[in-house]
């Protein structure tokens, strides 16, 4: 990528060439990523691949996700076998817009991913870019600079084509007026609830009832295969334990780190590109600026009027904090003499003639050695370990291809031999949330011959190879595993039950006139009423007032109803009044935001109808 930087300077790979190499300058960490499942193709879309580590890590994202949107959410719980089509429908959807878009001619400009990377806060140190904080987040992440570079632009193909596509829908001034005048229709109701709470009070289920429902419905009560393995992990956590690290590695390192420091001064350069064949105009041009300059204009507002570099003019020629050493030899020489503020001497390059200047200059200061030690011996034990990982791993098959038992194998590599809980082909916790893993465990190799399975190579520097244990068969439950269930369920069928029974009955009185105020009263149950409420407003239950205004608009009034909610309560729904909607009485604001929120919603089914059009276009493997 250097290279074709120096080849074609043309401004706009100028600060991402510099920026994204930066955080590699001191650890290497390409080659901890580039294992089977970073390459290995898990899904094709038209013959472009999504490899396993995609799909892992977009998995990864949902579930954190879902734990972020719902905190009581138990991690166990969350399913990859149920996850899985949906994450891998994603990404193929993603994968079918980002062709599209590259089919189109689209593109995303290097100056463009520069200042994300430069304004992103995950990877800013007192707000600016640090190389460790980037360098720890590849590392956590999973990504390599490639493959981050890579999502980050096709991220951004993906918005553009999706916000091309919305912005081609609109809603007539007829259904915005149709919406409004449903919103602001205005409903008075009144209405008591039959709480299926009470009613469970009281309820006895007897023995020869449970046993009788148990009977009826053993099916249900029917579990899935399930198997129990033992396994042996080898891991980078664990190779790194095994490490030896010395007080003089970890002082060479520090004073390597140091050294590298003192010559990566960062310099915030700005410039202005002059291009084109025509030497005699691209020379009165630099001359006419060369003139504004010295009459006082600013360099910033010059760039932005006479700058070629597209990626740069916009920014007043300001190319960030770069190391020079990365750019050609004739530019970095030029600005490496500058002083702070100082303007260059035209310089020429490739691309043409440049325009210079040193805006900023800033070194970076090693910390203390007892601040870094830690630091640079957990980087030191992860190199090593990471050396070690390919040898182990062979070492690893070769044991487990000749031995009798997993303990043999874990006795001869310092590795403990664990025992996963039981779980079905729909997965598990722990290594079970691997779909590679159980589809091994469920394999004939391992499940009806009993043999040890291949080394399975994982994300994040994990390998596995695992044994069966037991096999747990399909299987009813006994009836006293289940038997609190079924009190609970026959418990709830009851009084539901009672509950409907009951409000039926209060339900003819309500029809022949009898107020809701009235028989709430007599039998003592909670009561309300709701006023000129309309259709998004309110503070009562939005269940009732959803069936509330299901009603016509041309129905008879009062309008008299009853139903059970979800959580088995019975409603006695009286609608007294049904207020015309004037939307007249809005302001144009108030309508505009309306009218937008449905363009929004347009645009959104639009969006959803459009990328399933294009998947369906085209040729998917791996699903």
């Amino acid at each position: 990528m250097l290279q074709s930087f120096r080849d074609n300077l043309k401004g706009t790979a100028f600060f991402i060439v510099v920026l994204i190499s930066i955080p590699f300058a001191l650890v290497g960490i390409d080659q901890i990523f580039l294992g089977s499942s970073a390459t290995k193709a898990e899904l094709s879309v038209n013959g472009e691949d999504i490899s396993q580590l995609e799909v892992e890590r977009a998995l990864n994202f949902q579930k954190q996700r879902l734990l972020s949107q719902y905190p009581d959410l138990d991690p166990t719980q969350l399913d990859d076998a149920l996850l899985l089509p949906g994450v891998k429908q994603r990404l193929i959807n993603e994968k079918v817009l980002s062709l599209r878009a590259r089919d189109n001619g689209m593109g995303v400009a290097d100056a463009t991913i520069a200042e994300i990377l430069k304004n992103a806060e995950t990877f800013q140190i007192d707000g600016r870019f640090d190389r460790d904080a980037y360098n720890l987040y590849l590392q956590q992440m999973g990504y390599t600079q490639t493959s981050h570079y890579e999502a980050l632009t096709d991220s951004l193909l993906i918005s553009q084509i999706s916000a091309g596509v919305a912005a081609t829908s609109f809603v007539t001034a007829l259904a915005v007026d149709e919406t409004l005048a449903v919103m602001e229709q205005e409903r008075d109701y009144y209405y008591l609830t039959i709480p299926v709470e009470a009613s469970r009070n009281g309820i006895v289920i007897s023995e020869e009832e449970a046993r009788a429902y148990y009977a009826e419905h053993q099916e249900s009560f029917r579990t899935e295969d399930q198997v129990i393995v033992n396994y042996l992990e080898l891991n980078l956590e664990q190779l790194g334990q095994q490490v030896s690290i010395d007080e003089s590695q970890v002082r060479e390192r520090y004073e390597e780190e140091a050294e590298q420091l003192k010559t990566a001064v960062r310099t915030r350069v700005e410039h202005i590109l002059f291009s084109g064949t025509d030497e005699a105009e691209v020379q009165s041009r630099v001359a006419e600026v060369q003139a504004k300059l010295a009459a006082g204009v600013s360099f910033s507002e010059l760039a932005r009027e006479y700058s070629d570099d597209l990626g740069s003019a916009g920014q007043g020629g300001d190319l960030g904090f770069v190391d020079l050493n990365s750019f050609p030899e004739a530019f970095s020489a030029a600005a490496s003499k500058l002083e702070t503020g100082e303007i260059s001497a035209p310089v020429t390059s490739d691309s043409g003639l440049h325009l210079i200047r040193v805006a900023e200059r800033d070194s970076a200061e090693m910390p203390a050695y007892e601040l870094a030690k830690v630091r640079i011996e957990s980087a030191l034990r992860q190199e090593q370990a990471a050396e070690l990982l390919p040898a182990k791993l062979d070492e690893l098959r070769e044991l487990v291809y000749n031995a009798e038992s997993l303990a043999e194998v874990g006795q001869d590599l310092e590795l403990e031999v664990k025992t996963s809980a039981a779980f079905s082909r729909a997965g598990g916790p722990d290594i079970a949330s691997f779909p590679a893993v159980v589809e091994v465990a469920f394999g004939p190799e391992v499940l009806e011959q009993g043999y040890a399975s291949e080394v399975m190579e994982l994300t994040g520097g994990r390998a596995v190879v695992l044994k069966l244990k037991e096999f747990l068969p399909s299987r009813v439950k006994t009836y006293e595993e289940v038997a609190g269930g079924i009190q609970n369920t026959l418990t709830n069928q009851k009084a539901i039950a009672l509950v409907e029974e009951r409000g039926r009955k209060l339900l003819e009185e309500a029809r022949v006139g009898v107020g809701i105020e009235e028989l709430a009263k007599r039998e003592n149950l909670p009561w309300q009423v709701s006023i000129d409420t309309k259709f998004y407003g309110g503070n009562l239950d939005e269940s009732v007032r959803v069936k509330a205004f299901a009603v016509p608009a041309r129905t008879e009034l009062p309008h008299v109803s009853g139903f059970l909610t979800d959580e088995g309560d019975y409603v006695i729904l009286s609608l007294a009044k049904i207020g015309e909607g004037k939307a007249t009485r809005l302001s144009q604001e108030q309508r505009d935001n309306i009218a937008l929120s449905l363009r929004n919603d347009v645009a959104l089914q639009e969006s959803g109808l459009y990328q399933k059009a294009l998947v369906a276009d085209v040729t998917v493997k791996g699903l």
